[in-house]
C-alpha cells in the first residue's frame, strides 16, 4: 500500500506555531529594547525544536504505516528524507559559509550531521556555521535509524523503539547520571554523542502519538476532545511563559507540553476534522525554510541597523525589519530550493531506485 500523503491541519499549524516560537525566541532581543516583556514571553521559544522532533517523529509513522517493502522502502524513504532537508541546509549554510577557509571547513562538517564539538553542552555539543542546524543532526539521525528499521517490513517499529530505547537509556543506567537525560554529555564523539542523548526520546515520543492517533479513538464527545485540546493548549501556553520548573529543549516540561499537545490536536483531527487557522496553515507549509532563513534575516537586519540607524527604537526597527526580510527569504527560498529543487533532486533518485529495483 502506499504511504500516506495528505497533510493533517493539525500538524501544519503546529509546525506553524514551533517556526514562530523558535523565530520569536531568536529576535526577543530586539524586540525587548522597545517591548520589555518579550524577554519574558518568548523565552522559551526554544520549546519550538521540541515540537518539530514530535512532529518529526509523528509524520514517521504517518508515511510509513503501510509501508512493508523491505529494501525498497528503506532506501526510497531515506531518499525522500535526505532530499527533504539536505539541498536547503547546504544551501542555507553556502550563504554564510564566509570568506576563510576555516570557516569554510566548519560549513563542510555541517554537512555531515556531525556534532561541532563534542565537548560542548548537550544536546547541542557545539553549533555549526549555520547555528540552527545542530537541530538537524538529530533528524538525520533518525531517519538513519527509520530507514534502517523499514527493512524488517512490519518489525520496523519495534526495532526503531528498540535502537532509540536502548541508545539513550543504557548509558544513562551504566553511568548513574541523574534525571536531566538531554543535559548528559558523556564525551561519546560523532553520531553516538547524538543517539545516546534523551532528544531522541522526544522523536519516539511523536512516533507514540501517531499510533495513538490513527489507531484508537481517545474521545467520545466532541465536547471532550475539544476540553482535552484546551487543557493541553494551556499547559503548552503555561510551560512557553516560563511558568515550569524545567524548562529546556529536551526537558521534561518541553517534552511533556509537547507530547499533550500533539496528542490531544491529532486524535481530534482524525475522529472530527479540524479547521485550523489559514495563518498557521502558511507558516506551517513554509516552516523549514522559515527555520533556515530567519538567522540570515536577523543578521542582515542588525547589520543594517547598526551602519545606517542609531536613532530611537532602533531595536524595535531591527526586528520589524528581520521579520519582513525572514518572510521574503523564506517564500524565495520555499519555492526555488526546498520545492523546485528538492523535488527535481528527489524524483530522480526514486526514478533511479526504481529502475535498478526492475533490473
Amino acid at each position: 500500500m502506499p504511504e500516506n500523503t495528505n497533510k493533517l491541519e493539525s500538524i501544519q499549524a503546529l509546525r506553524g506555531l514551533a517556526a514562530m516560537l523558535v523565530v520569536m525566541f531568536h529576535f526577543r532581543t530586539d524586540l525587548a529594547s522597545y517591548f520589555p516583556l518579550a524577554s519574558w514571553i518568548f523565552a522559551q521559544g526554544a520549546i519550538g525544536v521540541d515540537l518539530f522532533f514530535m512532529i518529526s517523529g509523528f509524520i514517521v509513522y504517518y508515511v510509513t504505516v503501510n509501508e512493508s517493502g523491505g529494501l525498497k522502502s528503506s532506501t526510497v524513504f531515506f531518499t525522500k528524507r535526505l532530499c527533504r532537508i539536505v539541498p536547503p541546509y547546504v544551501i542555507a549554510t553556502i550563504f554564510i559559509a564566509g570568506n576563510s577557509w576555516d570557516k569554510w571547513y566548519l560549513a563542510l562538517h555541517a554537512f555531515t550531521f556531525l556534532p561541532a564539538d563534542i565537548t560542548q553542552p548537550a544536546p547541542f555539543f557545539g553549533y555549526p556555521r549555520l547555528f540552527v542546524g545542530w537541530s538537524l543532526n538529530y533528524e538525520f539521525v533518525f531517519y538513519s535509524i527509520c530507514s534502517f528499521s523499514l527493512i524488517f517490513r512490519k518489525y520496523k517499529y519495534f526495532i526503531i523503539t528498540l535502537i532509540i530505547s536502548c541508545s539513550v537509556l543504557f548509558p544513562f543506567i551504566t553511568h548513574g547520571y541523574g534525571f536531566l537525560l538531554p543535559k548528559i554529555n558523556y564525551g561519546y564523539h560523532g553520531y553516538l554523542a547524538l543517539i545516546t542523548n534523551g532528544m531522541m526520546l522526544e522523536f519516539l515520543a511523536g512516533l507514540i502519538v501517531g499510533y495513538i492517533a490513527i489507531n484508537f479513538r481517545l474521545y467520545y464527545s466532541r465536547i471532550v476532545g475539544r476540553a482535552a485540546v484546551s487543557l493541553a493548549a494551556l499547559y503548552f501556553t503555561y510551560i512557553a511563559l516560563s511558568f515550569g520548573s524545567n524548562p529546556g529543549n529536551g526537558n521534561y516540561d518541553f517534552f511533556s507540553a509537547s507530547f499533550f499537545l500533539i496528542l490531544t490536536l491529532t486524535s481530534y483531527e482524525y475522529q472530527y476534522g479540524i479547521k485550523a487557522p489559514k495563518l498557521l496553515i502558511s507558516i506551517g507549509t513554509l516552516s523549514f525554510s522559515v527555520y533556515l532563513m530567519h538567522p540570515h534575516g536577523l543578521s542582515i537586519a542588525r547589520k543594517i541597523i547598526a551602519r545606517h540607524y542609531h536613532g530611537l527604537h532602533s531595536g524595535l526597527i531591527a526586528f520589524l525589519l528581520a521579520l519582513t526580510l525572514t518572510v521574503l527569504f523564506s517564500l524565495i527560498f520555499y519555492k526555488l530550493f526546498e520545492t523546485n529543487l528538492c523535488n527535481l533532486i528527489r524524483n530522480k533518485l526514486i526514478a533511479k531506485c526504481n529502475k535498478q529495483a526492475l533490473l
